[in-house]
């Protein structure tokens, strides 16, 4: 099997660190293309659409220091890593995105940022194995 796309789910959290270094070293020994991704969630509840307009804008502007650090980790590995910021549930968009990017590998960590330290496997990390049709790595 050939690996020359990989999708990296990153959030930040300690695993999704680990997703990227694994995807990072994989890439340095296939020459695979490395994208991570993060996702940012839109509000349970607002009441206008200038609200929302506003939230999206906080979060590109909160998250924007986060996927430098991940573009500057690639470069000390001699990987330059791409970086998207996608909007939507997170699972959903993981997958549509590596789909219709015709990615041969996500890679995600077991928990981010949201999981209960009693589950084995996030919420997320277990709806992305489940729903994609692209094979998934799930680094512990």
């Amino acid at each position: 099997m050939d690996v020359k796309k990989i999708v990296v789910a990153y959030d930040g959290s300690k695993q999704s660190q680990k997703g990227l270094e694994w995807a990072v070293a994989m890439s340095a020994k296939f020459g695979a293309e490395v994208i991570a991704v993060t996702v940012v969630k839109p509000p349970e509840f607002s009441p206008t659409i200038s609200e929302i307009d506003e939230f999206y804008a906080y979060a590109e502007k909160h998250y924007q220091p986060m996927l430098e650090k991940v573009r500057k980790y690639g470069e000390e590995y001699g990987v330059p890593v791409k970086t998207e910021l996608l909007r939507g549930h997170p699972a959903e968009s993981i997958v549509k995105y590596a789909f219709e990017k015709k990615a041969d590998l996500i890679v995600t960590g077991t928990r981010g940022m949201g999981g209960f330290k009693n589950l084995v496997i996030g919420s997320v990390a277990q709806k992305v194995v489940s729903y994609s049709q692209v094979p998934v790595l799930v680094v512990k």
